[in-house]
């Protein structure tokens, strides 16, 4: 039953379910009622409403509807296209910043002991200049930044003790608490600039990976490292591969596909397109440099041994030129260089 209504009235209510034919099911006050929807809204929706009608029947007319989930990721990331960013450059960058800032005030100590955080967890993801290890892109995916909000929330209801620790151990964390700091203490322009820079960056990959997890598509990582000269990135994305022998014969899953692109001046664009399922490998390297598709069929035997020795059971790896690669992979890679999510369109018209 629903409680006493006036005309004019406004209610706020929440949509708890999506039914047949068009009806929702909602949550008004603490009551339940079947609705007849004007479609376009899901389960989780919250949204304000107004009281038209109440004989001889109650008519509820929708005068504001929270975004859903997809909305908001997507103007997210409208908002930052085409741009996309360089995490290794961005890091770095921040990095110079954040060693060049000295304030000498004895009230800063505090500020000065959360940059010195933010520093040293900068020096971990970007590995000391080190080629990255497994353990280091655990830390990388772990801790960088991507799932700072879903661990506050799995803390806050099992752990809320450990609040604190992940706030001091998450790049965003330490970000927005830095971003915090710049608006009472006198950071330099360049800092600010650097902080805001990556804190858009990461926001724009979770963006991103948002949207594709709920689209069922892949998850993007991109994973810095040093070239010799500077820092770089290496864009990746892993996806389960249900079309895999598992997959097939019904006993799991199925593998991974993962896509690799990285450009390197000298080298080239380098598209690695692999496919891993249980012990089986399936690798092959896109170049569009001449050379350096001659050095990587030189070094495949000797990769192939290493990853042979590392208990594959079956490695097949080839290269060929980038211009070879097969149109649907392409779509794929150019939106891994945008930084977009490949299944879901941003334009909302096509001139």
């Amino acid at each position: 039953m629903l409680p006493p209504l006036e005309l004019g009235q406004e209610l706020e209510a929440l949509v708890m379910e999506e039914l047949d034919g068009g009806h929702l099911l909602l949550k008004v006050g603490a009551t339940l009622l079947e609705a007849d929807g004007p479609g376009g809204l899901s389960a989780g929706q919250y949204m304000r409403l107004r009281v038209d009608q109440l004989h001889p029947q109650v008519v509820l007319h929708i005068t504001d509807v929270e975004p859903t989930i997809e909305a908001e990721a997507a103007r997210l990331l409208r908002a930052h296209l085409p741009a996309h960013a360089d995490s290794g450059e961005l890091l770095d960058s921040l990095q110079s910043e954040l060693a060049a800032f000295v304030d000498p005030r004895p009230e800063a100590a505090a500020t000065s002991e959360k940059l010195a955080k933010l520093r040293d967890s900068i020096s971990i993801l970007l590995a000391g200049g080190t080629p990255p290890s497994p353990q280091k892109l655990e830390v990388l995916a772990r801790d960088g930044g991507l799932f700072y909000e879903a661990k506050l929330f799995d803390a806050l209801a099992n752990h809320a003790e450990q609040l604190p620790k992940i706030a001091d151990g998450d790049l965003k964390g330490l970000l927005l608490a830095a971003l915090q700091e710049s608006k009472v203490r006198a950071f330099s322009t360049g800092l600010q600039n650097a902080l805001s820079a990556q804190l858009d960056s990461l926001e724009t990959q979770q963006a991103v990976n948002l949207m594709a997890q709920l689209d069922g598509g892949a998850f993007q990582l991109q994973v810095p490292f040093f070239t010799g000269s500077g820092f770089s990135t290496a864009a990746l994305t892993v996806e389960q591969d249900s079309h895999g022998q598992a997959g097939k014969q019904g006993k799991g899953q199925g593998g991974y596909s993962l896509l690799f692109l990285l450009d390197l001046e000298n080298f080239g664009r380098t598209r690695i397109d692999a496919r891993i399922d249980g012990k089986e490998l399936r690798a092959v390297f896109y170049v569009d440099n001449e050379g350096s598709l001659r050095l990587i069929r030189q070094e495949l035997p000797g990769f192939r041994e290493s990853l042979m020795a590392l208990d594959y059971r079956d490695v097949r790896l080839a290269a060929k030129p980038l211009r070879d690669m097969p149109q649907e992979r392409q779509e794929k890679f150019a939106a891994l260089a945008a930084g977009t999510p490949s299944s879901i369109p941003l334009l909302d018209m096509k001139a």
